[in-house]
């Protein structure tokens, strides 16, 4: 199980980056006003946060290489439907985190010409992260548990080897008590640096 743990802290790593990028545009595309872009944006956040991440999982893993021609192995696929789903979520946050700036502060930014992009890139969005800062890091957390859904397509993760274990050794409560502490230091010591994070950059009142 400890050796495991290196396959899921792989999977919840590599799609930690493609779902922060992910949740960062398609927020951004969400409040713009553009029909062009928040259109296509309130489309993918519906679709992926109205279904389940593991039926996502298995469409990915056997669905989309028959779409596109190509072969997935189970942890790329794992990364590709982990990253759909954090970056639904990712979005939403992203989404909150632009509607909580004040409005006056952007008809200031477009009152001295500033463009929209130009507003979001210097006003918008370096006030917004320090209110989505913690709500990341929690999402980061979610991610991590979603990762254990990794081993339905075969992935040797946590998830994985301890049913294999439970299987062969026939010692299920020994097995799953020792993954659930797994998980549980490894959520909780995110949970210390939410906390920590959330401190560092919280707002003044």
């Amino acid at each position: 199980l400890l050796s495991a743990l290196g396959i899921t802290l792989q999977v919840t790593s590599l799609a930690l980056p493609f779902a922060s990028l992910m949740g960062v545009v398609v927020g951004v595309g969400r409040v713009s006003r553009h029909r062009l872009l928040s259109v296509p944006a309130y489309a993918v956040i519906g679709v992926l946060r109205n279904t389940p991440t593991l039926v996502q999982l298995i469409w990915v893993y056997y669905c989309l290489p028959i779409f596109l021609g190509v072969t997935l192995t189970p942890v790329m696929a794992a990364v590709i439907a982990l990253s759909l789903t954090g970056g639904a979520y990712l979005a939403e946050i992203v989404r909150g985190g632009i509607q909580g700036i004040d409005r006056g502060q952007v008809e200031a930014a477009q009152t001295i010409g500033l463009s929209d992009l130009q507003t979001m890139r210097y006003v918008v969005l370096p006030q917004a992260l320090r209110l989505m800062v913690a709500p990341f890091v929690n999402e980061f957390i979610t991610l991590l548990k979603f990762s254990s859904l990794a081993s339905v397509i075969g992935v040797a993760d946590l998830t994985y080897t301890a049913q294999e274990l439970s299987s062969s050794a026939f010692r299920p409560i020994e097995t799953f008590t020792f993954l659930g502490i797994e998980y549980f230091v490894l959520c909780s010591v995110l949970s210390f640096l939410a906390l920590m994070v959330s401190g560092r950059f919280a707002v003044p009142a």
